[in-house]
């Protein structure tokens, strides 16, 4: 079982840190290509389609095919397709291609990389379903948590150290991550049998219940991508910073939220008692509390503190929607209900990025009014529904038929 368990917790870990790697560097990447910040959400979001649309194919196929060899899968495809983002980086930096080109092929080569990407968490959160119980599921997702977090940390931590040496660094770095994880993940994970063997029922995630953790779901990723977006935007604008500056500014405070995220979560994997409507709610409020403070924040350590906090709430709220979607289905199902979750990440991923900088564009405060409009809304709307919801939890597979 703890074999399992850290298998799981490193793959999730490595597909964070080769995400997170490129998110202190994307923005001034983007002013040294001289494109705007619209551009960086078009490539962003409109390359994250993909993963959007991927993520339940993949959820599925590992039911199928076992979660083992989804996994194998995602890595490799990720290392061809960062290869791909990195060429292209280069030759744009290089002034061989520019302009529109430019755009399309950035785009085309996040669009690959969002094709495989959610291969690896889908498959990892229904491997943890797979060998946990109801009573336990929190905490195993909490693991998941867990290594997302400190993926957080050591993503734009490596970005930080490497950029150092030049911009470009950090995404060599990345390239070459996925491709060490395959041969681990080839050498160390036990292969796991597909759960079934005839087609299940398909998750529908309009469900009641399941629609709410969605939800949650959504409203929290949401928050990530729009601060991982116009974070240095807005940190670089605010405080009169250098690309340079901006990229260790925007990885520091990464930093600070992975801390606060593994700490958060690993208190969670000890103590199994908080549900995960009340896990998302307490979040909620903590996420709401850190918009104000990046909203009036003038300076470094305020900035520094509510990151912290945010760290804190998406440490909250992630495993209570991942358990809460989880619970809300049988267990043939859970490829289906982790690749609907991976998918929420896809659709943020895509909202986020156009919907923050476009905002971004008429007012720099305006994204993170919005974050907090929408976890205000999400959390309105998950107290309202407590009775209906917490009446149907405990018997999870009644909760998905309803």
């Amino acid at each position: 079982m703890v074999r399992i368990r850290l298998s799981i917790f490193f793959s999730v870990f490595v597909a964070m840190v080769g995400l997170m790697i490129i998110a202190p560097v994307m923005p001034p990447l983007i002013r040294e290509l001289g494109l705007s910040e619209t551009h960086s959400g078009l490539i962003i979001s409109l390359g994250s389609i993909a993963m959007a649309v991927m993520a339940p194919v993949w959820g599925r196929r590992s039911d199928a095919l076992g979660r083992k060899p989804v996994i194998l899968i995602g890595f490799l495809g990720m290392f061809v397709s960062y290869i791909l983002f990195t060429v292209i980086m280069y030759a744009g930096l290089s002034k061989m291609i520019n302009g529109t080109l430019l755009v399309v092929l950035l785009i085309a080569a996040r669009a690959m990389v969002g094709l495989f990407i959610p291969a690896v968490p889908s498959s990892a959160q229904a491997y943890m379903a797979d060998v946990t119980d109801e009573k336990g599921r929190s905490a195993g997702m909490a693991l998941i948590g867990a290594a997302n977090g400190l993926g957080l940390v050591l993503g734009p931590a490596i970005a930080g150290v490497f950029v150092l040496i030049g911009l470009l660094w950090p995404l060599y770095i990345g390239a070459l991550l996925p491709l060490i994880a395959f041969v681990v993940v080839l050498l160390l994970i036990p292969a796991h049998k597909p759960v079934i063997r005839a087609k299940p029922p398909k998750v529908n995630p309009f469900a009641k219940g399941l629609r709410l953790y969605l939800f949650a779901g959504l409203a929290t990723m949401l928050s990530i991508v729009t601060l991982q977006v116009i974070g240095g935007f807005y940190f670089q604008d605010q405080l009169a910073l250098t690309t340079q500056e901006t990229a260790r500014m925007v990885s520091l405070g990464l930093i600070f939220s992975g801390v606060a995220m593994i700490i958060t979560q690993g208190l969670q994997m000890k103590n199994t008692k908080w549900q995960p409507k009340q896990l998302i709610l307490a979040g909620a409020l903590l996420l709401l509390v850190s918009m104000a403070i990046f909203l009036f924040a003038m300076s470094l350590i305020g900035f520094y503190t509510a990151f912290f906090i945010f760290g804190i709430g998406a440490g909250l709220m992630m495993p209570g929607f991942m358990a809460g979607a989880s619970l809300s289905v049988s267990p043939e199902q859970q490829g289906g209900v982790a690749g609907m979750v991976a998918s929420v990440q896809g659709v943020s991923a895509v909202i986020a990025p156009i919907l923050s900088t476009t905002l971004y564009q008429v007012d720099k405060h305006l994204p993170f009014v919005a974050v907090a409009a929408i976890v205000l809304v999400m959390g309105i709307t998950l107290l309202s529904a407590k009775n209906k919801v917490g009446a149907s939890q405990p018997n999870s597979e009644k909760h998905f038929s309803a």
